[in-house]
């Protein structure tokens, strides 16, 4: 009665399961969950006609529908999501090899059951509670329906839980396999498809004409299939896992360096254009003195050549001026941050106003504070530069007890996506691998300082601002290394 119904059941089973587990690895081609009720759809009508055609009863059909089952999977890949063949070859083999592997713990169930089912026949038998044919057909049927219901259940269950698990430790879905990773990643499934194939030759024998199960012949199989099994889904999803740990780690270690580089570079040209600014004050100095002397000399000239040459002094006096630093910020380094950006802003027209101030306690390295203000600065810089009508930056500095503060406006056009893992916002340039880390490095040096950060968008005389604020406290003295 229920053998036409098990294959179904669990050829549902595979196209609901394949189809979640693919979409969360990879870009669907269409909107929304269409790719996913396509897959589903698809690939239950051609498990079901592959059922059919191909007899898994010889070695070369095991194999055979192995390579079938691979091909409906990569198949519909390529056709319902964006291409990316390493990842598609992951999902493949992890799927196939899983779902393979959990067949050979639900058979071993399903042997125990029909062996129990049998003793409990026997028993009734014997008790007299089955003592006609009626009543044998009637308890077998319910027997019987018990176990597909208990087996198709616990097939589900099983695949269910571990492709949800493999899909929730894979954290980095967005980031490319390199070819050794793909390796790395796949060979613990290829392994598990490949015992999933010897277990399925093994598991039936036939001796003159009769065919027997494994578990029959060797009792303690009973045991070790379904821990082998076990063991080996273990080693796919523990792969998963070292294979993020790895790549976090990798990237951790990616920031740091940049953040180093960062600040060694930003020491090295601080030091730099201080010189510069310090040889550009002696020569104002130096100037404004023979300015003065001329102007007293054109005291003397009258006419029309005074006109000419106090219009030439005025212009002297403007570059001079220039020459000079926009800001009084009580350190030499944040002057300099401020004076760059400042020109850099002004160059792209956007209005630039700052009121900020070094912290008094000096207990946060300037270094530190640089590296806020420079990618902050930067960011604002970008994102306001893009903007439609009035172009603005407002920085400002204050203290609240042992807090100090640094917030940032800009004006702002477009959309903000919040990363849920990191809390920072999702870069919209294109190589997200090499972008998006001014934020972070933010994050980074206000952490180091027992501080955070904290991002809104707000409304104000219908522009759109985004407002920035970074807290550092100053309690303690933070280690310099970052």
């Amino acid at each position: 009665m229920f053998e036409w119904l098990l294959p179904l059941a669990l050829c549902l089973i595979n196209s609901i399961l394949g189809s979640w587990y693919a979409d969360k690895f990879l870009k669907a081609k269409t909107s929304g969950n269409t790719a996913m009720f396509l897959w589903a759809f698809l690939s239950f009508v051609l498990e079901s006609l592959m059922g059919e055609k191909i007899d898994a009863g010889t070695p070369f059909g095991i194999l055979l529908k192995t390579a079938a089952d691979m091909g409906i999977v990569l198949f519909l890949q390529l056709l319902l999501y964006q291409k990316d063949l390493s990842k598609q070859f992951f999902v493949t083999v992890s799927f196939i090899g899983g779902k393979k592997i959990v067949v050979y713990i639900v058979v071993v169930t399903v042997f125990g059951l029909n062996n129990a089912s049998y003793e409990i026949t026997n028993l009734l038998s014997q008790n007299g509670w089955i003592d006609s044919i009626e009543k044998a057909k009637r308890w077998m049927a319910v027997s019987n329906g018990l176990i597909w219901v208990v087996t198709i259940l616990s097939y589900f269950l099983l695949l269910a839980v571990y492709l949800f698990v493999m899909a929730s430790k894979f954290v980095n879905k967005e980031y490319r396999l390199q070819k050794h990773e793909n390796a790395f990643l796949t060979l613990p499934s290829i392994a598990s498809l490949c015992i999933a194939i010897t277990l399925q030759m093994m598991i039936l024998s036939t001796e003159q004409g009769v065919t027997e199960l494994i578990f029959n012949k060797v009792g303690a199989t009973l045991f070790w299939i379904p821990l082998i099994c076990v063991l080996l889904l273990g080693v796919n999803v523990s792969s998963v896992i070292l294979f993020q740990k790895m790549v976090q780690l990798n990237e951790e270690e990616r920031k740091r360096s940049i953040l180093e580089n960062q600040i060694v570079q930003m020491r090295r040209e601080i030091a730099e254009i201080q010189d510069i600014y310090a040889d550009m004050r002696g020569l104002r100095h130096d100037m404004r003195s023979h300015l003065e002397s001329i102007a007293a000399v054109l005291e003397k000239t009258q006419g029309k050549e005074r006109e000419e040459l106090d219009g030439y002094l005025g212009q002297m006096e403007e570059t001079v001026e220039r020459l000079d630093f926009s800001y009084r910020t009580g350190n030499a380094i944040t002057d300099v941050i401020l004076h760059q950006k400042k020109q850099e802003a002004n160059k792209r027209g956007i209005s630039f106003w700052a009121d900020f101030t070094y912290p008094d306690q000096k207990q946060i390295d300037v270094y530190d504070i640089g590296i806020v203000l420079n990618n902050a600065l930067e960011n604002a810089i970008e994102a306001a530069g893009k903007a439609q009508g009035k172009k603005k930056i407002i920085l400002r500095s204050y203290q609240k007890g042992s807090l100090f503060f640094i917030e940032t406006e800009n004006t702002f056009s477009g959309s903000l996506t919040i990363d849920k893992k990191t809390g920072l916002p999702v870069s919209t340039k294109e190589d997200v691998q090499f972008h998006g880390l001014g934020m972070e490095n933010i994050k980074r040096c206000a952490g180091k300082y027992k501080g955070d950060i904290d991002i809104a968008i707000k409304e104000a005389q219908g522009e759109k601002i985004f407002l920035l604020t970074v807290m550092m406290y100053e309690k303690t003295r933070a280690a310099k290394t970052p």
